[in-house]
C-alpha cells in the first residue's frame, strides 16, 4: 500500500512538473510574440525561458501546497462560496508575493540590480501580462479543484447510495427467507391437515388467511415503506392462522388510530414483533400471551405484550437461547427493524423490558419512496 502510494505521488508531482514547464515555455512565447510578433529562436533566449519555466514551478508548487492546506484545514464540504473566496484570495497573495521575488532575482541576475522602478518603466507591460495570466490560471486550477471535489463527492455518493441499497435488499431478503423456511410451511401444512377432517369451513378461511399472508410477503418485501393500514391487514391474516394454532392462548389487540393508520412502516415490521412475542414467550390457554398494538401521542406507534421467559432458556440481549443447545434463528428481530428504520428517519426505535416487553415504532409520513 506505502509503495503504491509513493508511485502514485511520484506519478502526480512528474505530471506537475512538466504541465508546469509546458506553461512556463508558452507562456514565455506569449509575451514574446505579443511583444515582438514573431516567436523566438529559443537557444537565444534561454535565460528568459529559464526564468519563466522556473517561475511557474515555484508557484505551481506553492498553489498546490496552499490546494492542499486547505482541503485539510477548510475542505470545500464547509462551503463552497467561503472556500472558494479565501482560497483565490490566499492564491493571489501568494502568487504575487512569489511573482515579485522571481522578478527581483531576475533583476539581480540579468539585470545589474537596476532599479526596481527602472526595470517597471521597461519592462512593466511585460510584467503586468505575466501577472495577469498568472491570476487567471489561479482562477482556473481553484475551478478544477472544485470540479474535483464535485466529482469526487458524487462518485462517494453514490457508492455510499449502492451500499444502503445493498444492505436495505440484503434485510429485506433475509424477512423473507425467514417467511418462506420449510419450517414456517410444514407448519402450515401440518395445521391444514389437521383441521380438513375436522371443520371444512375453516379450513377455507385458513387457506384463503394463508394465501393473503403469502401474497403480502412476497409483494411487499422489495417496497421501502408500507401503509400502516396494509400491515394491519396482513396482521389480522396472520393472526388468524396463529389462533387455530393456539387458540386461547394467544390474544391480539388493536387500537390504532386513523393518523398512524395513514402513516407508513417498513413491510414486516408488525409481524416480525408478533412473531418474536409469539417465539421467545411461555404461554398457555392459562397464562395467555397478550399482545397489544396501540397508538402513541408521540406519532408513533407501540407494540407491547406480557413477558414471561421459556424454561431452560437464558436471556442474551433480549433474545432467549435454549440450553445447552444453541436456539435456532434466522437473526431476523430487532437489530433488523433497527437497521431498517435508520434509512428513514433519525428517531430510534425503543425498546423496554420489565413485566412487560415494548417496542415503540416511530411512524413516518414521508412516502415519496413508497411504492405501494
Amino acid at each position: 500500500m506505502i509503495a503504491n502510494t509513493q508511485l502514485y505521488s511520484s506519478k502526480k508531482f512528474l505530471t506537475q512538473l512538466l504541465v508546469s514547464t509546458l506553461y512556463g515555455v508558452l507562456v514565455f512565447l506569449y509575451l514574446f510574440y505579443s511583444e515582438n510578433a514573431r516567436l523566438p529562436v529559443l537557444i537565444n533566449h534561454v535565460d528568459s525561458l529559464s526564468f519563466f519555466t522556473l517561475t511557474s514551478w515555484l508557484i505551481f508548487g506553492i498553489l498546490s501546497l496552499v490546494t492542499r492546506a486547505l482541503n485539510v484545514f477548510y475542505p470545500w464540504i464547509k462551503g463552497m462560496l467561503s472556500r472558494f473566496t479565501l482560497q483565490f484570495v490566499l492564491n493571489t497573495l501568494v502568487a504575487t508575493f512569489f511573482l515579485w521575488l522571481c522578478v527581483k532575482l531576475l533583476i539581480a541576475v540579468k539585470y545589474d540590480n537596476v532599479a526596481f522602478s527602472v526595470f517597471m518603466a521597461e519592462k512593466g507591460d511585460v510584467t503586468l501580462k505575466l501577472f495577469i495570466i498568472f491570476m487567471l490560471t489561479n482562477l482556473v486550477l481553484i475551478l478544477v479543484n472544485l470540479y474535483q471535489y464535485s466529482f469526487t463527492s458524487f462518485i462517494q455518493a453514490n457508492i455510499e447510495s449502492e451500499k444502503m441499497v445493498r444492505e436495505r435488499l440484503k434485510l429485506q431478503y433475509e424477512i423473507l427467507k425467514s417467511q418462506l423456511s420449510p419450517h414456517y410451511l410444514f407448519n402450515t401444512l401440518n395445521t391444514i391437515a389437521s383441521l380438513i377432517h375436522r371443520d371444512a369451513a375453516t379450513t377455507e378461511s385458513f387457506i384463503r388467511k394463508f394465501a393473503q399472508t403469502f401474497r403480502y410477503i412476497l409483494n411487499s418485501h422489495q417496497k421501502e415503506l408500507v401503509a400502516v393500514r396494509m400491515e394491519v391487514n396482513f396482521i389480522m391474516a396472520y393472526y388468524f392462522l396463529l389462533k387455530i394454532r393456539f387458540e386461547k392462548a394467544l390474544e391480539l389487540d388493536l387500537q390504532l388510530d386513523g393518523v398512524s393508520e395513514g402513516s407508513y412502516i417498513p413491510p414486516m415490521t408488525l409481524q416480525l414483533l408478533v412473531e418474536n412475542a409469539v417465539k421467545h414467550n411461555h404461554f398457555s390457554e392459562d397464562k395467555p400471551l397478550k399482545i397489544c398494538i396501540r397508538s402513541r401521542a408521540n406519532h408513533s406507534i407501540e407494540v407491547v405484550n406480557n413477558f414471561e421467559r421459556k424454561p431452560g432458556f437464558i436471556e442474551v440481549d433480549n433474545q432467549l437461547l435454549k440450553k445447552p443447545e444453541r436456539h435456532v434463528s434466522h437473526k431476523i428481530g430487532l437489530e433488523n427493524i433497527k437497521k431498517r428504520y435508520a434509512y428513514f428517519t433519525k428517531q430510534e426505535v425503543e425498546i423496554a423490558k420489565n413485566e412487560s416487553f415494548s417496542v415503540v415504532l416511530p411512524l413516518l409520513m414521508n412516502n415519496k419512496t413508497v411504492s405501494v
